[in-house]
């Protein structure tokens, strides 16, 4: 007689394979795409475009943002404010000079002192009013830009319109950066109390170094702030 064992008639049949080994674990489920993978259809982070002045989301490799006024342009640095100072600065301090050199080299001989000290103080009133009268009618105008902030490519704006300001607004602020415009009117000893007024002049140039907005002393007067335009 057979020893082998009648299967059970319910019992489903065995997988291919050997007898009596167990058949092969089934494969693990698809885990899906990785949490941090972005949606289809959508560009890494890094790839958007950001605002003018606002750095990208992603790696920024040492990107430093640049401060903007209300319109989105760039505030002029202050080594730029600074030399465009300097340079109108020069303008008037050498057409007062010259003039005062006339009335010296007239006056040499004289012995009239209070007739020496007229002239020089006629020469003061004029270079004063021109000076005020260029800064008014040259940063006051739609440009906005003196001789000196035509040279570095800069302009004075309005700090809420981002528009022009007036010729009165922009008199002010250059008094407030050279007082001795109206100094050098006080007879005799106004020249000396101008060249005292040169130390604030510096100061009040190097102020928007400390300034979150780039303003110095004379914007914060008069409301304004200077942007570059090229």
């Amino acid at each position: 007689m057979s020893d082998v064992t009648p299967s059970d008639p319910d019992e489903p049949p065995a997988p291919p394979g050997r007898a009596g080994q167990a058949p092969p674990p089934a494969p693990p489920p698809y885990p899906g795409p990785p949490p941090t993978a972005p949606p289809p259809g959508s560009a890494p982070a890094y790839d958007r475009q950001a605002p003018y002045g606002e750095p990208a989301a992603g790696p920024s490799y040492g990107y430093v943002p640049v401060p903007v006024d209300g319109q989105g342009r760039p505030l002029a640095d202050w080594w730029q404010r600074l030399v465009a100072i300097l340079i109108d600065g020069v303008i008037i301090g050498v057409i007062y000079r010259i003039l005062a050199g006339i009335v010296v080299g007239s006056s040499f001989g004289s012995r009239s002192l209070t007739a020496f000290g007229l002239r020089l103080w006629i020469v003061g009133l004029i270079v004063g009013v021109g000076g005020i009268a260029y800064f008014a009618l040259l940063e006051g105008s739609p440009r906005g830009q003196s001789l000196g902030q035509m040279v570095l490519g800069i302009a004075v704006r309005d700090a809420q319109s981002g528009g022009p300001i007036t010729p009165q607004r922009a008199g002010i602020r250059m008094v407030i950066l050279y007082p001795w415009l109206v100094l050098i009117w006080i007879p005799f000893v106004g020249p000396l109390l101008a060249l005292v007024a040169d130390v604030w002049s510096l100061i009040c140039g190097l102020s928007p170094l400390w300034n979150g907005r780039r303003q110095g002393y004379h914007d914060i007067s008069q409301k304004t702030l200077v942007v570059k335009v090229r």
